[in-house]
């Protein structure tokens, strides 16, 4: 009873760190890193990640809900000069519940692998979830704004001369997603990777010694 009210504890604690951290970066300039002129990467999607792979599923949904709540009320506030995509919940809030059940996912069956390193667990974990998250919330603007943001990628795309013609249904989304990736989403799957790297990577050093000094004292 008392390791499983310890376990209750020390989830509920993540969630409401990691959700607090949630808020401080979808608020301030902190949940963004600005690449000269034209690259802006998000590591708000980061505080779910970490929290799902540091203490599970629950406290990954209750950290998703939270940045996607915060989303919809920064986008609620700022009005006018708001992205209008992100008012609608469908797309501000739900692709952020759907992720951390992928992160989770894609950590529980790679450790199923023998042998499989955890710090590899997590980098693949936290990369794929990353690229999840931007199909999930690309895929949301793609079904509920298809014919006000698809213009304005392909617009973008034939300025750099690519030619756009004859694209629409599956290929359209393809080069939404290929052009989010390309503009920042491949940096945003570094930072993803690296973070949870540095932060498991102490937890399961501090967790190793610990477990080395109790043997030693028994």
């Amino acid at each position: 009873m008392k390791n499983e009210n310890n376990s209750m504890n020390y989830k509920i604690a993540m969630a409401g760190a990691f959700s607090a951290l949630s808020i401080i970066l979808s608020f301030t300039p902190l949940g963004y890193i600005q690449l000269g002129s034209a690259i802006q990467i998000t590591l708000m999607h980061i505080p779910v990640i970490l929290a799902t792979l540091l203490a599970g599923l629950i406290p990954g949904l209750a950290t998703g809900f939270v940045f996607g709540v915060s989303s919809l009320v920064k986008n609620l506030m700022l009005g006018a000069a708001a992205s209008p995509f992100f008012m609608n919940p469908l797309v501000s809030v739900l692709p952020r519940l759907l992720f951390p059940v992928a992160v989770w996912g894609i950590f529980t069956l790679l450790n199923f692998i023998p042998h499989m390193p955890k710090i590899i667990s997590v980098a693949f974990s936290a990369a794929l979830g990353t690229f999840i998250h931007t199909v999930l919330v690309m895929g949301a603007i793609f079904i509920f704004y298809g014919n006000i943001f698809l213009p304005m990628v392909l617009g973008a795309i034939e300025k750099i001369g690519i030619s756009t013609e004859n694209i629409s249904g599956f290929k359209a989304f393809a080069a939404i997603i290929a052009t989010t990736m390309i503009t920042n989403g491949f940096f945003e799957v570094i930072c993803a990777v690296v973070l949870s790297c540095a932060v498991l990577g102490s937890v399961y050093a501090v967790g190793s010694r610990k477990s080395k000094i109790s043997k030693f004292e028994e």
